[in-house]
């Protein structure tokens, strides 16, 4: 990223800075073909790309989650993320495990009538 004192300030600045420019030449046809067909189709929804920051721990149980699921890191992530907004957006309030299996010993068992 830049810093406020790279940006041309004045004309003279601007020209020397537009004059350093330089830019390669365009791809071969046959090889802007290949960067053309690299790209994803007309209308298919743009990904943001985000940075994160995990604990250590935290990353290694993600990678075995996702290698487990069989999907990239990212995918993993993603698919949390959208099951935590679904969760979120039924009105439902997630508990924590301690919490769950607190609430499942207080359970009676099922008594099987014969």
């Amino acid at each position: 990223m830049s810093h406020d004192d790279d940006v041309p300030r004045t004309p003279e600045q601007l020209a020397a800075f537009m004059a350093g420019l330089s830019f390669e030449p365009p791809p071969a046809p046959r090889d802007e073909r290949a960067l053309l067909d690299s790209l994803p189709p007309a209308g298919s929804p743009v990904m943001v790309v985000r940075s994160l920051r995990l604990p250590t721990e935290l990353d290694e149980a993600v990678a075995m989650a996702a290698k487990a699921a069989e999907v990239p890191k990212t995918t993993w992530i993603r698919q949390a993320i959208e099951m935590a907004l679904a969760v979120q957006a039924e009105d439902d309030q997630p508990i924590s495990r301690a919490e769950a299996l607190r609430a499942l010993t207080l359970l009676r068992p099922a008594r099987h009538v014969a």
